[in-house]
């Protein structure tokens, strides 16, 4: 269900062009109100916040560059596109592991990667170079090459998982601020109607998908998550060509395609061992 609702992100988000925000104000106010219902839990994991250390702080910085990166990209690209480009983050994951974390990289993974890299290349193959033209491919790119950094951060200090979403959440906030002062965007206040809105949508929607993502990411092995997470590929693909008459067509379905065989092919090569929160469920 999480997975799902994620790939039908884009949509509240679209509608809430309504309120007359930019894109970076409109993630100032979403995640400025998540902060503010997640509060509650860094004073409950605040034990785990100090264990954490600069790991912790190292991820919930880059996740929160990553969430306001992948909101943009949304709002601006096409979803598809960006989706997709989103989800080489195990690419770039593999390079991080390896070089932070000596881990060992094995055919498997290499044999994603390859699949990984030509399903982008055939994405973006409708120019030469092969590299994103629109802001929005770069924002889904560079969102998904954060949030990989971020996931390594986290392996390396072994950090909670609720500690750290409620952290960068909090932390998106001044990340959000900043690109509303970057970007000059016009009207970084809403109304109040505006603001109930986004309110609504960010405890009705974003904090509950989060926990729910966090709930079963606590109870399933990696592998097992990775492969029921690539349904958010499927729903925001569905949902763009059903709703918003995006272009979905041969190229588009073979970069589909290859993109979710690597992702299905890392996923089942994953050892299916328990997570570390899972270890520490409480």
């Amino acid at each position: 269900m999480a997975a799902v609702f994620w790939g039908l992100w884009w949509l509240p988000l679209r509608a809430l062009d309504a309120t007359g925000l930019g894109p970076a104000a409109l993630n100032l106010w979403l995640y400025g109100a998540a902060a503010a219902v997640l509060l509650p839990v860094l004073w409950v994991r605040r034990g785990r916040l100090r264990e954490g250390g600069i790991p912790l702080a190292v991820a919930a910085g880059l996740f929160a560059l990553a969430i306001v990166a992948w909101n943009g990209a949304l709002q601006t690209g096409e979803v598809v596109r960006v989706t997709l480009l989103f989800y080489l983050a195990p690419i770039w994951g593999t390079v991080l592991g390896r070089l932070v974390l000596a881990e060992p990289v094995g055919r498997r993974r290499v044999l994603a990667i390859v699949l990984g890299l030509a399903g982008a290349l055939v994405l973006l193959a409708e120019a030469w170079p092969p590299v994103p033209r629109a802001l929005g491919d770069w924002l889904g790119l560079s969102a998904g090459l954060v949030f990989a950094g971020s996931a390594t951060a986290a392996r390396y200090g072994r950090v909670d998982g609720r500690a750290l979403t409620a952290l960068a959440f909090l932390a998106a906030v001044p990340v959000a601020a900043a690109a509303v002062l970057a970007g000059g965007e016009p009207s970084p206040w809403p109304s109040v109607p505006g603001l109930a809105v986004i309110a609504a949508v960010s405890l009705l929607w974003l904090a509950p998908v989060t926990w729910a993502l966090l709930w079963g990411a606590a109870r399933l092995d990696p592998g097992r998550l990775a492969l029921l997470m690539l349904l958010e590929v499927v729903a925001a693909a569905a949902s763009a060509a059903l709703l918003a008459d995006e272009p979905f067509g041969l190229r588009e379905a073979t970069g589909c395609v290859l993109i979710l065989a690597a992702g299905a092919l890392e996923a089942t090569g994953q050892a299916a061992q328990p997570s570390e929160i899972r270890r520490t469920p409480s």
